[in-house]
């Protein structure tokens, strides 16, 4: 077992990590994704989505609670033995490792497009994964406490980007209530849950608590505070956009955040949220580039993993270059990938929880 901390996280890391890698895809291109076919009933979308995985979530978490002293891969190995347990966790890196590249080239297409127009889009890219390698390279309690520290500044402006456009807002634009139809919508909450599929991975991080229920704790509440967050988001895009025109808008927060002015003098106010934003990106692919190098790590035994954060993170900027435009990259790359990952996500804690219950039979 790896020893990654000086100092045990708390509850509260926890939580607002989870609130970065969760709770902020209402403000990226996945509310998008969505509307795509769903429309207006986007904010039903994510409800199916967790009430979907909650079920395979929670066996989960009742078997790490089981053998409090194992992280998500040496459960694995534990529970099906290191052969059979190694090609699972090693599709869960995959997995892991394609929705991180996939979502960093949809953050540095937006950045490119809305704010730096004029710059090529290899230098921003540049930019940030560096910025990102040397914030992950001091840890993960140095990336807990950061999150923690910068989560007022992101809830503030959560809560100025929800009461802006609240004022615009028309109540029966959530109307027809499932847009597409039921089973689109149905299909579409199904079929693309590993948008969150996070919330699995970040488990790896289990044994990094001075006791196991501090995990608990704040895997808990993060997964609610994000649920609440993504679901209040999008129904407020439901509300702002008519139903023909929001499975066309791309960027729907920053569409959200020019939609109101403040007064005569404050016409452009998207450029006050820029910075909780930028903040919120930067701070969501340190954490998720952290624990796909950790699980990489976990696989193959590599204590010191934070060696792979540079390879790891080049390879991904490489392979995300590869889709000649945003469009390719979300709504073809992406979507088909999110469907082929989610029935990843919603079986394998039901076979860990088979093989255990296996165990438990023979002694």
């Amino acid at each position: 077992m790896m020893e990654l901390n000086k100092k045990p996280l708390r509850i509260r890391e926890l939580t607002a990590m989870i609130f970065m890698l969760i709770g902020l895809k209402g403000g990226d291109t996945t509310p998008a994704l969505f509307a795509d076919h769903a429309q207006n009933a986007i904010w039903i979308v994510p409800i199916i989505s967790f009430l979907f995985l909650l079920g395979p979530f929670l066996i989960l978490m009742h078997l790490l609670k089981k053998y409090k002293n194992y992280n998500l891969i040496e459960l694995i190995f534990h529970l099906i033995g290191k052969k059979v347990g190694t090609l699972l966790a090693l599709l869960l890196f995959i997995c892991g490792f394609l929705a991180m590249f996939t979502d960093m080239r949809n953050v540095m297409e937006e950045i490119n497009y809305l704010y730096f127009p004029n710059s090529p889009t290899l230098v921003i890219y540049v930019i940030f994964l560096t910025i990102c390698l040397l914030v992950a390279n001091k840890g993960l309690e140095t990336i807990g406490s950061l999150a923690w520290a910068l989560l007022p500044v992101i809830i503030v402006t959560i809560i100025a980007v929800i009461f802006v456009d609240l004022k615009e807002a028309v109540l029966v634009r959530i109307f027809p209530l499932f847009g597409g139809g039921v089973g689109t919508v149905l299909f579409e909450g199904i079929s693309k849950s590993a948008a969150f599929l996070e919330i699995f991975l970040i488990t790896i991080a289990y044994q990094s608590f001075h006791q196991t229920k501090y995990f608990h704790s704040g895997i808990y509440l993060g997964g609610s505070l994000s649920f609440m967050l993504i679901v209040t988001f999008y129904a407020v895009y439901a509300m702002l956009f008519d139903y023909n025109s929001i499975n066309n808008i791309a960027f729907l927060y920053q569409e959200a955040t020019e939609i109101v002015a403040l007064g005569h003098f404050f016409t452009n106010i998207s450029t006050l949220f820029m910075v909780g934003w930028m903040f919120s990106n930067f701070l969501r692919f340190i954490i998720f580039l952290y624990l796909i190098c950790w699980i990489f790590g976990a696989i193959f035994e590599i204590k010191r993993f934070e060696g792979l954060l540079l390879p790891i993170g080049f390879i991904a900027m490489i392979l995300s270059l590869i889709p000649p435009s945003f469009v390719v990259n979300e709504m073809f790359f992406r979507e088909r990938s999110l469907q082929i990952m989610t029935p990843l996500f919603f079986l394998f804690p039901i076979l860990l929880w088979g093989a255990s219950y296996w165990k438990d039979r023979k002694t």
